[in-house]
């Protein structure tokens, strides 16, 4: 069975999780979470946060092409041992953009049948499925 791992993270606590065979950096793609209401208290876990940073401009397309790729390099590129293939997908601190996209990411390749694990690297705890 081939499976997707996907890590979000913050590139102001560190660098990016290595190796990866896709690293996503959106820091330069992104609004400021300022604008949304008590914003530092939550992360994008959080549906207020999670919907804010999936409508906004741009970011179902890179969802889309995100799971498209990762779909695309499964059979081709994926570990031929581990059957695994790595994501990152970090943002400014990896707690909201980060988080909400990567989520989403997972949702698309689940809905395709791919087992996938996020793993949020700065906020606790992995989600699978």
């Amino acid at each position: 069975m081939v499976r997707v791992t996907i890590t979000t993270f913050g590139y102001v606590d560190g660098r990016a999780p290595e190796p990866a065979d896709i690293t996503l950096d959106i820091r330069r793609h992104v609004l400021d979470t300022h604008q949304i209401p008590a914003a530092e208290t939550r992360t994008g876990l959080d549906p207020v946060i999670a919907d804010t940073v999936l409508s906004a401009s741009g970011v179902a397309r890179i969802v889309d092409n995100l799971a498209l790729m990762a779909a695309g390099i499964l059979d081709d590129v994926a570990d031929a041992r581990a059957r695994l293939v790595k994501i990152a997908v970090g943002d400014h601190r990896g707690v909201h953009w980060a988080v909400a996209i990567g989520e989403d990411v997972a949702r698309v390749l689940r809905m395709n049948g791919v087992d996938t694990e996020v793993i949020h690297r700065e906020i606790a705890g992995p989600s699978a499925s």
